[in-house]
């Protein structure tokens, strides 16, 4: 939708200059030029529209990468790794991109002040990024590389911790925020694949 864009793009730019306390519907109503009507009509609270933001900049399109496609069956363990190292560097290029460290960065900084921002946080990035992480793993599991009794939404959760790790590392900690090479993400990912996977001897 053209109008909910253009209040998205306009909020971008009010958060990334003022933060999420100064920051007031109505500066944003001004900035993306339209009515409190129609801006309450997409968001009912700030936190709503800032979660929004910060989902949009997490799910537009990463550089591509190269891994197993969705039609492509995972045989080995190897598929796996590939496939997961790729959806990784993806994503992880999402969220160290400038603008989306400068908005966590808000989280961390008023966070405590405005418990609804956190909250917003808190949901947005599982919500974004998890769905491609937990089918990923539904993948490797319906082809037998993940063992049965791994619940695949808790192996997902963790998943996303060790991604936490970089995001923690190489931007929002980093004195100069970098993207992890490709190695440095596939090695955690064949630590993590190797704990859930269904055979100590398979492939890959």
């Amino acid at each position: 939708m053209a109008k909910r864009a253009q209040i998205r793009a306009a909020a971008e730019q009010e958060f990334l200059d003022k933060g999420f306390g100064e920051t007031s519907m109505d500066a944003v109503t001004a900035a993306a030029r339209v009515s409190k009507q129609t801006l309450y009509r997409y968001y009912a609270t700030k936190a709503a529209l800032f979660a929004d933001v910060l989902g949009k900049l997490i799910a537009e399109p990463g550089p591509l990468v190269s891994g197993p496609s969705n039609g492509t069956r995972l045989q080995t363990r190897a598929d796996l790794k590939s496939l997961l190292t790729s959806l990784s560097q993806d994503y992880l290029t999402r969220v160290l991109e400038p603008r989306q460290l400068a908005l966590l960065r808000i989280v961390i900084a008023e966070g405590s002040r405005f418990p609804e921002l956190t909250q917003s946080f808190r949901s947005t990035l599982p919500a974004v990024g998890g769905a491609i992480f937990i089918a990923a793993l539904e993948r490797g599991q319906a082809s037998g590389l993940i063992a049965s009794w791994v619940d695949v939404r808790t192996a997902a959760r963790a998943f996303a911790g060790l991604l936490m790790m970089f995001i923690l590392r190489d931007g929002l900690l980093a004195p100069e925020p970098s993207l992890p090479s490709r190695q440095k993400v596939a090695e955690m990912v064949q630590i993590f694949v190797d704990g859930v996977g269904a055979a100590p001897g398979a492939q890959g």
